[in-house]
């Protein structure tokens, strides 16, 4: 019996579509044993009383992972401990994928190295931007070639606070993935390049004023971001008194807020009007980066 415990992610911070990822200290842990016959899930936590055995990402990522190294598979009961919002954007399904992958393997007797669950994860999950920073934990650049992942693990500015805002709806990747134009113009392609090549190089330098400068893109937030309620309202609302600046986590609705400072009590309250001016129950949350990725434990 073992433990496997892996962590939250923020994909894309504006500019880095599809390429840049962090892990939060919200986590995704199971529980694993792989006595007896068929596939057995108790879930608590978020998602409690939604998730189904039968379709559940986990035992999808296992069964993926055994048939890529031809095991023959076996039983296997699973009690899971989730902390992460599903569907708003940061990274639930991304852990649960990992998760799967991790314990297939440790069943399996570690047959798979890291770059191979890697690879099998995002096959699973379709993007690396999460399925890295959840194995890695840290902030994580991504680099496909040839169908084989790259990447670099970094620490993320230390300086900086984070908050999330997560509204009481859902929405899916792949529908927000649909907003999105099949080609875009050559200033706006530009103009997020130069947004990314100035947010890595403010992590690579520490400078904190200069992340913030570059969370801006046009390649997604755009078009996602009229779709997410709030989003444009609190945007405004930090960059108008220089507190920092405001991305979607993932493909959303969950927003993450970096900020030179702890957010005061008025300001979370104006924060939660603007959600409810907008139809919206919003929990507001204090997060921090994590520099560990996924862990296995011994029972």
């Amino acid at each position: 019996m073992f433990e496997v415990c892996v962590p939250a992610t923020s994909a894309n911070l504006a500019c880095g579509f599809d390429v840049l990822g962090l892990a939060l200290n919200l986590f995704y842990r199971v529980e694993v044993s792989s006595e007896g016959e068929g596939f057995h899930l108790y879930h608590q936590g978020e998602g409690e009383g939604k998730i189904k055995e039968e379709d559940n990402l986990f035992f999808h990522a296992v069964r993926k992972t055994w048939e890529k190294a031809s095991f023959p598979g076996q039983g296997m009961r699973v009690k899971a401990f989730n902390e992460i919002p599903i569907s708003r954007g940061l990274g639930s399904s991304a852990a649960c994928i990992v998760a799967g992958v991790i314990s297939a393997n440790e069943v399996m007797g570690r047959v798979l190295n890291l770059s191979q669950m890697i690879e099998v994860a995002s096959q699973i999950e379709g993007h690396s931007d999460n399925v890295l920073p959840a194995f890695l934990g840290g902030f994580t650049i991504a680099l496909l070639r040839e169908g084989r992942i790259f990447y670099h693990q970094l620490s993320f500015l230390r300086e900086v606070e984070m908050v999330v805002c997560i509204p009481d709806y859902t929405l899916s990747t792949e529908e927000m993935r649909k907003v999105l134009p099949s080609s875009y113009p050559r200033d706006k392609v530009v103009f997020t390049l130069s947004s990314l090549a100035y947010l890595l190089g403010s992590i690579f330098t520490g400078d904190k004023e200069g992340f913030f400068l570059s969370l801006e893109d046009e390649i997604h937030q755009p078009y996602r971001g009229a779709k997410i309620k709030g989003f444009s309202e609190v945007k405004e609302y930090i960059q108008k008194r220089n507190l920092g600046n405001v991305a979607i986590s993932g493909s959303g609705p969950a927003l993450i807020l970096f900020l030179s400072r702890p957010l005061r009590e008025e300001e979370e309250e104006d924060l939660g009007k603007i959600f409810q001016s907008r139809g919206v129950s919003v929990e507001i949350k204090k997060v921090e980066a994590v520099e560990d990725g996924a862990r296995v434990r011994k029972l």
